[in-house]
C-alpha cells in the first residue's frame, strides 16, 4: 500500500523521538515504495482518508500494492507521492537505502511489524539474482524502532550498512526481462553465447586430452590391443559428443544473430546439451585413461573366470557321476538342490525345464535337455527371467567374483598378520587380539569374524586412517599380493560390467544427449513463435494506438470547428436587433448552438478521460482493456462530430435569419425614406 498509515504504539502514544527523526518527501526518483502490513492481528486498520489514496493510486485496478513505481495487481504507473507518504515518519537513512535501491532496480517496500514487544517500520527490499542454475528470490530487511526512530537488529533483519553493501555489490535480475525473454537467469542473449563458447572451448580441450591419450595406447601387446578395443568406443562417443556441443553452440550463435540479441531464450535453451557433452567426454577422457589398467585387470581376472568355468564342470560331473552310481538320472529338481537353491526359485526353474500347464490352460512346452550341460541351462533360465530392471550374470562370472573375494580376503589377513604389531591408535589392542586368535586357528569356525577384522582393516584403507598404506613397505611381498588380488577382483567385476551395463549407460547418454538437443530445437521454436506472437500483439497495440490517435485527433478538430461555430452564431446574434422579425429565431438558434456546443464539450472531457485511463492500460500492458477505451474513444468522437453538425447547422439557420432580419431591416428602412422624402416633396409642392 502507497499510503500513510496511523502509527500508534500499544499504548496509542506516538514518540517525540519518532517525529524527530522523520524524513522529508521523497524525491522523484523513488517510485517503488509500498506499504503493507506484516501481522494481520497486530496491525491496524487504514484509515478511510488511505483506501481513499490507495484507490486513486491506481484507477485501473485499485490495488493496494506498489512494486517499482507500478501497481501490483496491473502493473499501472503511480506517482511518487505514495511512494513518499510510505516513508513518512521513518528516519532519513532509509529514505536514502530505499532510493538507492529503487535506482539499482530492487522492489522496496515499508511494513509496520509487531515483533512481540514493540512496533517497527521495517524497509522490506527484494529482488530476483542470480545463481549457479537460475535466478532466487532474495529479500533484505532493515528495522526501526517505531518510537525511538533506532536501528533493530535480529536474526530476520540486518543492519544498515549491511544491507547498503548488499544492494550496491549484488546485481539484481529484472522481472520485465526475464518474463519478457530478454533475460534467461539475468543473462542476454550475448552473455549467453560467451558462456556457451567458454564451456565448448572446455569440452574441445578435454577432447583434445582424450585424443592424445587413445593415440599414446600401444596395441602391440594382447594388453594393449584389449586397452585399445576398450577405449575406441570411449573414444567414438567423445567425438559425438563434442560434435553435439559444437552443434548446440553454432545453433546458439544463429539466434543471436537473427534476434539481434534481443531474446535469450533460443540460445538458454541449448546449455543442456552443452553440459552433457561436457559430463560424457570427462567420462570419455577418464575411460581412456584407464583403459590400459582395466585390460591389466582383466589379464588378471582371465585365469580366474577359466578356473570357476572349470570348477563348475567339475561339479556337474560329479553330481552326474554320483547320480548314475545310485542309478538316478539328472533331473532339474536333483540341480536346485546341487546349487541350493530356494523353493520359489526351485519351483521355477523347475517348471521351466520340465514344461507346464498354467491357470488358463496354456501348455508351456519343455525349455530342459537333461543330456545337455546344466550349467548353461541355468543360465539361460536365469537370463530368461531378467527384466529392464535387474540383470543376471552368467554363472562363472558369480563363482569368478567369489573365488576372487576370497583371495583377497586371504591376503589381506596375510597383510594385516605381517604388520599387526606396528599397527597404532583407535582398535590396534583389538587387531592383536584377534591377530592372536586366528594364529592359534588359522581356518576354524569361531575366528571367522577375527578374520573378517583383519581383512577389513587391509582391504579399506580409508576407515583405517590410511595406516595399511604407510606400513605397507614393512611387509612388500603381501602388499602386492594384496594388490595383484584386488585387480584380480576388479578385473571379474570389469567383465561382468561390460556384459550390459556398459551398453546400458552408452545408450543412456546418447539418449540424455538427443532429449537435450531435442528440448533446444524446441525451447527455439517455442522462442520463434512467441516472439512471432509479440510482433502480431506489437502490430495489435500500433493498430490501437493509431485508432486512438485518431479518435483522438477527431474530437479535438470537432472541438475546434464547433467552437468557430458557436463564435460565429453568437457574431450573428449581436447583428440582429430586439424588434427584428426573426430575432426570436436567431436567439433560439444561439442558444440551441450553445447547447450543442455543451455536447462537444461533454464528449470533449469523456475523451480526456478515456485517454487518461488507456494510457494506465498501455503502461499496464492490458491490450484488451486499451482497446475497449479506443471504441469509448471512437464513441466520444462520434458524439462530438454529431455535435459540431448540430453546431454547423444552428450556425447555418442564425446566419440565414439574421442575414434575413438584417434585409427586412434594411428594406423598412429604405421604405420610411422614401416615404419621408415623398412628404417632404409633396409639403415643399
Amino acid at each position: 500500500m502507497t499510503s500513510t498509515q496511523e502509527r500508534t504504539d500499544p499504548s496509542d502514544v506516538e514518540g517525540d523521538d519518532a517525529r524527530q527523526h522523520a524524513t522529508p518527501a521523497a524525491g522523484p526518483g523513488l517510485t517503488s515504495v509500498g506499504m503493507q502490513t506484516a501481522d494481520p492481528e497486530h496491525s491496524e486498520a487504514l484509515a478511510p482518508v488511505d483506501q481513499e489514496t490507495a484507490a486513486e493510486s491506481c484507477p485501473a485496478c485499485h490495488r493496494d500494492e506498489v512494486r517499482a513505481g507500478r501497481c501490483g495487481g496491473c502493473g499501472a504507473a503511480v506517482g511518487a507521492e505514495a511512494a513518499a507518504a510510505a516513508l513518512a515518519g521513518m528516519p532519513r537513512n532509509a529514505g536514502v537505502l530505499a532510493r538507492e535501491a529503487d535506482q539499482l532496480g530492487w522492489d522496496v517496500r515499508t511494513e509496520r511489524r509487531w515483533t512481540g514487544r514493540l512496533w517497527v517500520r521495517a524497509l522490506v527490499i527484494s529482488g530476483l539474482v542470480m545463481v549457479r542454475a537460475g535466478v532466487e528470490e532474495t529479500e533484505h530487511v532493515c528495522a526501526w524502532n517505531e518510537a525511538t526512530g533506532k536501528l533493530v537488529t535480529s536474526a530476520s533483519t540486518g543492519g544498515f550498512k549491511a544491507v547498503r553493501e548488499v544492494i550496491k555489490t549484488v546485481r539484481v535480475v529484472s522481472r520485465e526481462h526475464e518474463a519478457a525473454g530478454r533475460t534467461v537467469w539475468g543473462r542476454n542473449a550475448a552473455e549467453w553465447v560467451r558462456q556457451l563458447d567458454g564451456a565448448v572451448a572446455k569440452v574441445s580441450a578435454a577432447l583434445c586430452d582424450a585424443r592424445d591419450a587413445f593415440n599414446a595406447l600401444d596395441g602391440s601387446t594382447p594388453t594393449g590391443a584389449r586397452a585399445v578395443e576398450l577405449s575406441s568406443a570411449a573414444y567414438a562417443e567423445a567425438k559425438t559428443a563434442e560434435r553435439s556441443a559444437t552443434d548446440a553452440l553454432e545453433a546458439a550463435r544463429a539466434w543471436l544473430a537473427e534476434t539481434n540479441g534481443d531474446d535469450a531464450r533460443g540460445c538458454a535453451s541449448w546449455r543442456r546439451a552443452v553440459v552433457l557433452a561436457g559430463q560424457h567426454v570427462k567420462e570419455a577422457r577418464e575411460a581412456i585413461a584407464d583403459a590400459a589398467a582395466r585390460a591389466e585387470r582383466e589379464a588378471l581376472a582371465t585365469p580366474i573366470i577359466e578356473e570357476a568355468q572349470e570348477r563348475l564342470i567339475a561339479q556337474e560331473a560329479q553330481w552326474r557321476n554320483r547320480l548314475a552310481e545310485s542309478g538316478r538320472e539328472p533331473t532339474a529338481r536333483e540341480y536346485a538342490g546341487l546349487i541350493v537353491m530356494f523353493e520359489d526359485s526351485s519351483r521355477d526353474w523347475c517348471a521351466w525345464f520340465d514344461g507346464y500347464t498354467d491357470y488358463d490352460g496354456v501348455v508351456h512346452p519343455r525349455q530342459g535337455d537333461p543330456l545337455r550341460p546344466f550349467v548353461a541351462q541355468y543360465d539361460a533360465w536365469r537370463k530368461s527371467r531378467c527384466s529392464g530392471r535387474s540383470v543376471c550374470y552368467p554363472s562363472r562370472y558369480t563363482s569368478a567374483a567369489l573365488i576372487a573375494g576370497d583371495r583377497v580376503d586371504i591376503a589381506a589377513v596375510a597383510f594385516t598378520l605381517r604388520v599387526v604389531d606396528r599397527i597404532e591408535g583407535r582398535g590396534a589392542e583389538s587387531l592383536r587380539k584377534a591377530a592372536a586368535a586366528v594364529r592359534r586357528n588359522p581356518q576354524g569356525f569361531g575366528t571367522g569374524n577375527d578374520r573378517k577384522r583383519l581383512a577389513d582393516w587391509s582391504k579399506f584403507p580409508h576407515n583405517s586412517y590410511g595406516e595399511p598404506t604407510r606400513l605397507a613397505e614393512h611387509a612388500p611381498a603381501q602388499w602386492a599380493a594384496l594388490e595383484t588380488a584386488q585387480a584380480a577382483y576388479n578385473g571379474v567385476r570389469d567383465f561382468k560390467h561390460a556384459l550390459y551395463w556398459e551398453e546400458h549407460y552408452a545408450s543412456e547418454r546418447a539418449n540424455a544427449r538427443a532429449a537435450a538437443v531435442r528440448a533446444g530445437l524446441a525451447g527455439r521454436d517455442d522462442a520463434r513463435a512467441e516472439r512471432a506472437e509479440s510482433g502480431r500483439t506489437a502490430s495489435a497495440w500500433a493498430a490501437a494506438v493509431e485508432r486512438l490517435t485518431t479518435a483522438r485527433v477527431r474530437v479535438h478538430e470537432a472541438v475546434v470547428l464547433a467552437t468557430g461555430d458557436v463564435e460565429r452564431a453568437q457574431a450573428c446574434g449581436d447583428r440582429v436587433r430586439k424588434g427584428d422579425a426573426l430575432a426570436d429565431d436567431v436567439c433560439s438558434a444561439v442558444r440551441s448552438c450553445e447547447e450543442a456546443y455543451d455536447d462537444v464539450n461533454r464528449a470533449k472531457r469523456e475523451a480526456a478521460h478515456y485517454a487518461e485511463s488507456a494510457e494506465i492500460y498501455r503502461e499496464a500492458g492490458a491490450l484488451s482493456d486499451y482497446v475497449a477505451e479506443c471504441a469509448r474513444m471512437e464513441d466520444a468522437a462520434a458524439r462530438a462530430e454529431s455535435g459540431r453538425e448540430e453546431t454547423l447547422n444552428l450556425y447555418g439557420c442564425a446566419f440565414a435569419d439574421a442575414a434575413k432580419a438584417e434585409e427586412d431591416r434594411d428594406t423598412a428602412c429604405a421604405g420610411l425614406e422614401t416615404t419621408a422624402v415623398a412628404r417632404t416633396a409633396r409639403g415643399e409642392g
